[in-house]
């Protein structure tokens, strides 16, 4: 029952945490109230993009010594403190990109930390599928704060009014769940790997090979979902249109995580990476290529998103797989500082090339061939594993 109950309440975790995949109705609100530009309103989001992997390392260190519920806790105090300051922040940026930005993002590293690598230490034979689940309420996580945004936004609610409703209610439910997060002792699998150390794990070739390619894949992905809306706008699509795509790209991006993590139990890792960002580099693409109506919007979105959703998944998989369940926790968060480095430089790169063009055609352009670079990546990897 106790592994059950971690499943589910890691599940529940990571929807909260993952609220952020929502920015940019809070983009598009800051831009339009408080006049902040699209650089300003992207670094927000790339700053929580990119602490809460280093935070990830710190917390895999003190996961040695301390229960893992702990971490939990101390995610559904911090997420609170963040997004109250910020919703009484009058709409200072600085105070909202300290409250968001930094104390939420340093909030969302505890909380995906402990809910990732917890519920695959029940399941060691079913990583793809385990690993999935937890990683797919992070991305589900937007779909219900999309809806939340657009139901209060339409009873007038304030933006900032908002935002503090937000850090209670999912504060408290991080907190309360966090409760429910068993931690199974003594960690073993076959043929288990003893415990690594970072000078031994970071010289491995394999180990840049997944660094370099979660950051050209997530980098597209966050570049692209960061400004969705905006996007949306300057296709001429319409505003209520634009809120159901971000909660379908946060719905397929909920949903490749589950098919991408059952997939890669039976197909592998590496043939399933080439596969999510070839057709994430195409869907991203097509934005440029076509003219959009409502229902092609949306399907380009729903691709896009489930596409991005396969990096959360197939990457920790690999990881697990090659340097162990008991190194997960260890090595994984590592790796996952490429996923912080694009945090920073895909939205950003997207917000100054917006600003400089008025357009998001040459960002679109970037995302899509960063995306392409990576699937020849593991392309490269799949003829070299056929040749052995």
């Amino acid at each position: 029952m106790k592994k059950y109950l971690t499943v589910v309440s890691s599940f529940l975790i990571m929807l909260c945490v993952g609220s952020i995949y929502a920015w940019s109705i809070i983009a598009s609100e800051l831009i339009a109230v408080y006049q902040f530009s699209a650089f300003q309103s992207q670094i927000i989001f790339g700053t929580v993009i990119a602490i809460f992997p280093v935070t990830m390392i710190f917390v895999g260190k003190l996961g040695q010594k301390i229960p893992h519920r702990y971490f939990g806790y101390i995610s559904g105090i911090l997420f609170f403190l963040g997004y109250l300051l910020a919703s009484f922040s009058g709409g200072d940026f600085f105070l909202i990109f300290l409250g968001i930005g930094i104390i939420a993002g340093i909030a969302t590293g505890f909380g995906y930390w402990v809910s990732l690598t917890v519920p695959v230490q029940w399941f060691p034979s079913k990583k793809g599928l385990i690993t999935g689940i937890a990683a797919a309420g992070f991305g589900l996580g937007a779909v219900f704060m999309s809806e939340i945004f657009e139901i209060m936004l339409l009873r007038d609610f304030e933006i900032l009014q908002i935002l503090r409703i937000v850090g209670i209610a999912y504060g408290l439910v991080i907190f309360i769940f966090s409760a429910l997060i068993y931690q199974l002792q003594d960690v073993c699998e076959d043929g288990e790997k003893e415990k690594l150390k970072v000078s031994e794990f970071v010289r491995k070739p394999i180990f840049s090979k997944l660094f370099i390619g979660i950051f050209l894949g997530t980098f597209a992905g966050l570049l692209i979902i960061g400004s969705l809306k905006i996007i949306g706008e300057q296709c001429g699509i319409e505003d209520h249109i634009l809120v159901i795509g971000v909660a379908l790209f946060a719905f397929a991006n909920f949903l490749g995580r589950l098919v991408w993590g059952f997939a890669s139990d039976h197909i592998g890792a590496s043939l399933s990476l080439f596969l999510a960002l070839f057709f994430q580099s195409i869907s991203i693409l097509s934005i440029n290529i076509f003219t959009l109506s409502s229902f092609s919007y949306l399907l380009v979105v729903v691709l896009i998103g489930f596409c991005f959703g396969g990096n959360f998944v197939l990457f920790a998989k690999e990881t697990s797989q090659i340097f162990g369940v008991a190194n997960l926790g260890i090595v994984y968060p590592y790796i996952f500082v490429g996923y912080a480095i694009a945090g920073i430089a895909g939205p950003i790169s997207g917000g100054v090339l917006y600003d400089i063009t008025g357009s998001f055609f040459y960002p679109i352009i970037l995302a899509s061939l960063m995306s392409l670079i990576g699937c020849l990546l593991f392309l490269n990897q799949i003829i070299k594993e056929k040749k052995r």
